[in-house]
């Protein structure tokens, strides 16, 4: 699981070109672990570290659970 200190070895950021658009989603928002699991699922079978990747993004999902669960306001 990547954070902004600890990137992944999925990291976006490293990947990006210079032009290329992206979307993040942080843990403060309280719709980003169901978008995570719903692209996990989506995600899954479509390329060769599909597998790999989902567990990832499911356990990511998990953690800003936690996280939103524990700083909500």
């Amino acid at each position: 699981m990547g954070t902004k200190n600890n990137p992944s070895i999925y990291d976006c950021y490293s990947k990006a070109k210079s032009d290329e658009p992206m979307f993040v989603l942080l843990a403060r928002d309280p719709l980003a672990p169901s978008l995570v699991r719903l692209w996990a699922d989506l995600a899954k079978d479509r390329s060769s570290n599909g597998p790999q990747k989902s567990q990832e993004a499911l356990a990511c999902a998990r953690e800003m659970q936690a996280w939103y669960d524990t700083n909500k306001k």
